[in-house]
Formats: structure tokens, C-alpha cells, sequence
């Protein structure tokens, strides 16, 4: 292996380790604050709580634009060649890009909860603290200081920014544990939490990019420039559009569940498949690592460099599902139970199942920002149409026939399908531009040509 793609790994695992460290931290104290959250609202109404604040997350997924990805395509190469005019033009498309869609899903979030609040299984008393709450849409999205932090290297801070928000959600449900409060009070720290999340992450953005050197004369409102960002819309928009379809999968299955067998069993689907998620997370944490690397190896050239990393990715990926289900197996049950605080049957059945879907998904962990990157974002985004046109239906069809297992099972399903669309088109690229091992005359991680379509870019 050579020294570039050791480097690459080596920062990939470090990165990985402070987005771990704080998704762990995360992940301990959900334990905590969901077990208050439910001990104070009791199952039903927490239930209405997670059904509220999933339906807004699922509308903050399907209306916000991905900017960190155009900022990371687009503006890597004006900022690390000092070109900070360019790039400030860059950054402030990205940074319209967030408070614009965060607008409109305000906008449609409002709109959702007057029109479907019903049908979704929230008691009518209940809809105008959830109508309230979807103003909580139009500062969740933090994208362009993510991209800032990932550009910088600088991941530590988005783990510093994740433990402002987890900490103040676990006193916040704390105090109304203690206090016996009821769901009026929990979406609030629900919406507090986001709103300090986006203060930490502005501030730190703004101050890493002065640490870097600063953008002299940076306007919100500059337009970019013919030559600055070429195909930028199309590349934002399917970017974007692969991610509100992924939302699809992760938020509106919850959302049916509950439409389907009501708030209680709602609860119990999202808090198991918390766990399962919760489980594999370290593993999934390793995707945004992974964009700026690809992007440094491709300006390289070294398609050889990017199929050794990652193919190595996908093998520990492999080996690190097959100890997820041994933890799955052993304490899964014991976390639900106490999470809920009642005992449900086939809880560790349910709680394997929503694991196999996430460790199906850990395979699209190194396919997918590979895709994006040689420009090849339009296969992620018909997997994710074929995955969203079979899952819809098929989880209606399931819950009906066998509830929870069957909404569970639906998840496993469509998460193969994903892995096995994704990994098709990276098969065949590694074929054209990577055949065989790196040729033995090729020392240098730079190769001198560029094999047949292999520097294809979106737009």
C-alpha cells in the first residue's frame, strides 16, 4: 500500500474517532434522556412526541439542500490553492442554499401537521403544540459549517457541536422528569436542542474559517461567477434528492407505523430501531470522512489508490457487522425494555431485524461518496427511487400482515436492494479505470493518464 492511501486511511480512522466520540456520547445519553422522556409522558404521549418531532425531521431531510457536498466538490480546490474570493462565492451559494430550504420547510412542515396531523395518529389536542414546533425546521440545517469543518479537517467540531445539542436535550429531560412535565415542555428541549446546535455550529464555522485565512470582502448575497462552480445546481440537487429519499426510508416508515397501529407501537418501532442504528453507528460515522479523502485521491488521479481503500473499507465494514450482531443479540432486548421501561414481547427479534437493515447500509457507506465523487451521483439516486417506490409499500403491506416484524423485515429488504444497486456501477468503474492490481511501472500514487471515462463529473 502505498504512503498516500495510508494516509488517507489513517486520517478516514481518525476523523471517524472524534464523529464516534461524540455519537457515543450521543448514543449513551439518548438512553438516558429517552428513558426520563417516557417515565414522565408515559408510552402514549411519548409516542406522540417522537411521531411529531420524526415528522419534522423527516420534512427538515426532504426540503434541506445538501450544501456541504457542493461546498467540499466545488470549493476544495479555490481554498487550498488561495483562491479565497472564488471560494467565498462558493460558500455563500451553500450558505443561501441552507436558510432558503430551511424556509420552505417551515413552510411545509406547517402545512403537513394541518393537513395530515390526523391521519398520522396525533390527537387533535395536540396539533397546535406540533405546529409550533415545525418552526424548529427552519434553523435544523447546519450543512454549509459542516462542510466548513470537513474541508478544514477539523471534525472534532462537529462532534462539539453535537455534545452542546445532546446536552442540553439530557438536563432538559432531566428537569421534566423531575418535575413531571408534560409534551408541551418536551418539544420545547426537543427544538432548543436544534436551536443551540445551529448557534454552536455558525460560530464555529465562522471561526474556522477565519483561522484559515479568512474572506476578505465575503457577501451572503455575491453571486458566483461563470467558470467558479460549473453544473453546481445539478450536482446540489441530486445530491439533495438522494438525500430526501434516503429520509424517506429512515422517517416515514416510523410515520406510517404509527398511522397504521397507533403512537404506542410507533414508539416501539423508533426506539428499537434507535438501538439497531445506535449499533452501528461507529461503522456509518465513517461516510463523511470518507468525501474529502476521495475528492484528495481523485485531483490525483490515483484510481488504483481509491479501489485499494476502498475495497480494505468494505472488508472491515464486514468484519465489524459480524460483532454487531453478537452485541445485538446479547444486549439489544435489555436496552429496549429499559428505554421503555415495559417489557415487549419479541423485542429481540425486532431489535435483529432493525440491525440487519443497518448493517446492510454500512455496505453503502464507502459505495456511496465514491459514486458522488467520479460523478456518478445519479446511480446512488436511482437506487434510491427503486429503494423508496418498493419500500413504501411493501412496509404497508407488511405492518398490515405481521406489524412490527413485518415494518422491520420491509427495512431489510430495501436496504439490500440499495446495497446491491450502489455496488453494481462501482464494480464496473473499478473494471474500466482500476483493472487488476496497480501495474508495477506505477510507483508514484499520480497516474500519468486518465483512463477512459474515468474523470467523468456531474454537470
Amino acid at each position: 500500500m502505498s504512503s498516500e492511501e495510508r494516509d488517507a486511511l489513517r486520517r478516514i480512522f481518525g476523523n471517524t474517532g472524534f464523529l464516534i466520540a461524540g455519537r457515543a456520547t450521543n448514543a449513551v445519553c439518548s438512553f438516558v434522556y429517552v428513558a426520563w422522556a417516557v417515565r414522565a409522558l408515559g408510552l402514549q404521549q411519548f409516542g406522540v412526541l417522537m411521531l411529531v418531532t420524526t415528522f419534522g425531521a423527516a420534512v427538515s431531510a426532504a426540503t434541506h439542500l445538501q450544501s456541504w457536498q457542493p461546498l467540499l466538490h466545488f470549493g476544495t480546490d479555490p481554498f487550498t490553492r488561495g483562491r479565497r474570493a472564488q471560494f467565498a462565492r462558493v460558500l455563500a451559494f451553500c450558505m443561501r442554499a441552507d436558510y432558503i430550504s430551511g424556509s420552505v420547510g417551515w413552510l411545509v412542515g406547517s402545512l403537513g401537521v394541518v393537513l395530515f396531523g390526523t391521519y398520522m395518529g396525533w390527537p387533535a389536542a395536540d396539533q397546535t403544540a406540533a405546529l409550533i414546533y415545525m418552526v424548529t425546521i427552519s434553523y435544523t440545517n447546519t450543512s454549509w459549517s459542516a462542510g466548513v469543518f470537513r474541508l478544514c479537517n477539523s471534525f472534532w467540531l462537529t462532534t462539539l457541536t453535537d455534545l452542546s445539542g445532546v446536552l442540553v436535550r439530557t438536563v432538559g429531560s432531566g428537569l421534566g422528569f423531575m418535575w413531571h412535565m408534560g409534551l408541551d415542555y418536551y418539544l420545547l428541549v426537543w427544538s432548543g436542542t436544534q436551536l443551540v446546535m445551529f448557534m454552536s455550529s455558525t460560530t464555529l464555522g465562522w471561526l474556522q474559517i477565519r483561522r484559515a485565512g479568512g474572506l476578505a470582502g465575503f457577501s451572503l448575497f455575491s453571486r458566483l461567477k461563470s467558470g467558479d462552480a460549473p453544473g453546481i445546481w445539478r450536482f446540489t440537487l441530486s445530491t439533495s434528492c438522494n438525500h430526501v429519499l434516503g429520509s424517506v426510508f429512515n422517517q416515514f416508515g416510523t410515520l406510517l407505523v404509527g398511522g397504521l397501529l397507533g403512537p404506542a407501537d410507533a414508539a416501539v418501532y423508533r426506539v428499537s430501531r434507535q438501538i439497531g442504528e445506535g449499533i452501528a453507528k461507529p461503522a456509518q460515522l465513517m461516510m463523511p470522512a470518507l468525501y474529502p479523502e476521495f475528492i484528495r485521491l481523485r485531483e490525483k488521479q490515483d484510481w488504483y489508490g481509491i479501489k485499494r481503500v476502498t475495497t480494505k473499507l468494505f472488508l472491515m465494514i464486514g468484519g465489524f457487522s459480524i460483532l454487531l450482531m453478537g452485541v445485538a443479540m446479547a444486549i439489544g432486548n435489555i436496552l429496549l425494555t429499559w428505554m421503555l421501561h415495559v417489557h415487549w414481547q419479541g423485542g429481540r427479534h425486532l431489535i435483529m431485524l432493525m440491525l440487519g437493515s443497518a448493517i446492510l447500509g454500512l455496505g453503502v457507506v464507502p459505495l456511496e461518496p465514491l459514486l458522488t465523487v467520479i460523478g456518478q451521483v445519479s446511480q446512488v439516486l436511482k437506487g434510491r427511487i427503486i429503494v423508496t417506490l418498493t419500500y413504501l409499500p411493501l412496509v404497508y403491506g407488511m405492518t398490515t400482515l405481521w406489524h412490527l416484524e413485518g415494518a422491520a423485515a420491509a427495512a431489510d429488504v430495501a436496504a439490500l436492494i440499495m446495497l446491491c444497486i450502489c455496488l453494481r456501477p462501482v464494480v464496473m468503474w473499478f473494471r474500466r479505470v482500476a483493472p487488476g492490481r496497480r501495474p508495477v511501472e506505477d510507483i508514484s500514487p499520480v497516474v500519468a493518464t486518465v483512463p477512459s471515462g474515468a474523470k467523468e463529473r456531474t454537470g
